[in-house]
C-alpha cells in the first residue's frame, strides 16, 4: 500500500474526491458521475461546508490533479466520460472508515457526535465508540496519521476532528460563479438529470435528518 499522507490535496481536490466517495454509496446507480453530475455534487447546498460554486473549469483541474495522484479514473466509452475513485488503490478501507473520511473531506472539521449524525446515510454506527475507533484508527494510521484531533479551546466546547489530507479551506467559497460563466452546462444527459434529481432528494433527506437529530437533543 503506498504512504497515503505524503499526497497532499487541494481543497478542490478533497471536494471532489469526497463528492465521489459520497455518491458511490448514497446513489450507486448514478456512480460513476460525468463531470455535470460531479459539478452538481461538489456545489451541494447541504452536506457540504463550506457551500462552493465550483465552476467546470476549477473542477476539471482537480479532476486533472486526482489523476495525477492516482485518485481517479476516468472512464470512457459511454456519451459522456465519467469520473470514478481509486483510492482502494492507495488505502482499503471498511464502509465504516470511508464513512467517516467521507464527512470530513466534505464538512471539515466536527465533533464525533456531528460525524455520527452525518453518517447515517452511508453507514450505521451503533454508539459513539464506534466512531472513536474509527477515528483512532485514521490517527493512527501506520504511514502517518490521515485524521488529527482538535482539542477543546479558541472557541470549541468539544473535541472535534479535521482530516490532513488538505489544508483547511478559506473563509470565502472558492471558485464563485460570474454573470458570464454557469457552473454546469445547460444541456444535461439522462445521467445528469436523474443524479440533480437525486442529488436534490438527497439534500431534503439531509435537511429532514439534521432537523430530526436536533429535535432529539
Amino acid at each position: 500500500m503506498d504512504h497515503f499522507p505524503d499526497i497532499q490535496l487541494t481543497f478542490e481536490e478533497a471536494r471532489v474526491l469526497g463528492c465521489l466517495l459520497e455518491k458511490e454509496i448514497t446513489t450507486p446507480g448514478s456512480y460513476p458521475l460525468t463531470l455535470n453530475s460531479l459539478i452538481l455534487a461538489c456545489n451541494q447546498t447541504s452536506s457540504r461546508e463550506p457551500v462552493t460554486f465550483l465552476s467546470s473549469e476549477v473542477v476539471e483541474d482537480a479532476l486533472r490533479g486526482l489523476s495525477q495522484k492516482y485518485l481517479i479514473v476516468k472512464i470512457l466509452g459511454g456519451r459522456t466520460p465519467k469520473y470514478e475513485h481509486a483510492l482502494p488503490s492507495v488505502l482499503s478501507m471498511q464502509d465504516s472508515e470511508q464513512a467517516v473520511l467521507t464527512v470530513l473531506l466534505l464538512r471539515g472539521e466536527q465533533s464525533s457526535g456531528e460525524i455520527n449524525q452525518r453518517t447515517e446515510r452511508m453507514h450505521h454506527f451503533n454508539s459513539l465508540d464506534e466512531i472513536e475507533e474509527t477515528l483512532t484508527w485514521f490517527i493512527e494510521y501506520p504511514h502517518g496519521p490521515l485524521v488529527r484531533r482538535v482539542p477543546v479551546g479558541t472557541g470549541r466546547r468539544v473535541e472535534t476532528f479535521r482530516h490532513l489530507l488538505s489544508e483547511p479551506s478559506e473563509a470565502d467559497p472558492v471558485g464563485a460563479p460570474s454573470h458570464e460563466q454557469s457552473p454546469v452546462s445547460a444541456i444535461e444527459d439522462d445521467d445528469d438529470w436523474r443524479t440533480r434529481i437525486e442529488t436534490q432528494l438527497a439534500d431534503l433527506q439531509n435537511q429532514v435528518t439534521d432537523l430530526r437529530s436536533r429535535l432529539r437533543e
